[in-house]
């Protein structure tokens, strides 16, 4: 509980393995119920393959104004997460990411906050027009993030916002990188195959000791 809100933390199996080791750490904002991410699942699956960076996945109850939802995630989460576990603590490595309903908010707390994020990722984000808007006054900021990424399904509601979101990203020079994908995925097969491995590749972190490369 962080605020008086519910706080969700994954943590990867080698954080109770290498008590020395620091982790990077996504923050992760999603309306759907968490289940149907399947996220623990999919971490603990891809934790085991060479090279993963097993980060710390947080999942909080989001307020619902934006200005709150900026000062919870970027400032008291943040703070609460960095003093009470282990974690790589450099903007480098802490992504942010947004799904459903909450991906507005995440793209919000995301053009304001790249002091605090490095990456972001935007999965099916139901986009709404105010925040469109102010896409062409935090171009500059965007323009910071070491990764941007947008997955959208062809067949959800917010695929023409994503795609209004993508056009103005590509006319104000912002690089990122867009993909649609067919509707009969589940959420959860995008969370495995292109949420997390996006954070592993982006996020500053320790080698994975499986890595071939450490061996």
């Amino acid at each position: 509980m962080v605020q008086g809100r519910d706080v969700l933390v994954y943590l990867p199996p080698s954080y109770a393995s290498d008590a020395m080791r620091r982790f990077p750490v996504v923050y992760l904002l999603a309306e759907l119920p968490i289940d149907n991410l399947k996220l623990q699942d999919a971490a603990d699956r891809l934790a085991a393959q060479p090279g993963f960076s097993e980060p710390i996945v947080v999942l909080p109850d989001v307020p619902r104004s934006a200005g709150d939802v900026e000062q919870f995630v970027a400032g008291d989460l943040v703070a609460y997460v960095d003093g009470k576990y282990r974690t790589m603590t450099a903007r480098i490595s802490r992504g942010l990411g947004g799904s459903s309903l909450a991906g507005d908010a995440a793209l919000r707390v995301g053009m304001k906050r790249h002091d605090v994020f490095s990456s972001l990722y935007l999965l099916n984000a139901s986009i709404a027009d105010t925040s469109s808007l102010m896409l062409d006054g935090s171009a500059a900021n965007l323009r910071r993030y070491y990764a941007v990424a947008m997955n959208v399904s062809t067949t959800t509601s917010t695929l023409a916002s994503n795609r209004r979101l993508h056009d103005a990203m590509t006319r104000l020079g912002i690089p990122h990188y867009y993909e649609e994908y067919d509707g009969r995925v589940e959420v959860s097969e995008r969370v495995e195959t292109r949420v997390l491995p996006f954070f592993s590749r982006n996020l500053s972190a320790p080698a994975n000791p499986t890595s071939p490369a450490v061996q």
